[in-house]
């Protein structure tokens, strides 16, 4: 038989449990961690210089003369 008494081994569990959801926590706040520092890595880059191109631009509109 065990040696342990019947008080101990719901302790155990509890014990166990509770380190499981520490580890859970750690996992999702070591995730967290992992996000922010890949965002505040790009916001240290300049931004790149801005060239419009012409491809993509809408054609202009000739001005609409209004009846009245």
């Amino acid at each position: 038989m065990k040696d342990t008494a019947p008080m101990t081994e719901p302790a155990e569990e509890m014990i166990v449990r509770n380190l499981l959801e520490a580890l859970k926590r750690l996992h999702d706040d070591l995730d967290r961690v992992e996000l922010w520092t890949a965002v505040l890595s790009d916001f240290q880059k300049p931004v790149p210089e801005y060239q419009s191109e012409t491809e993509y631009l809408l054609p202009l509109r000739k001005a609409r003369t209004t009846r009245l």
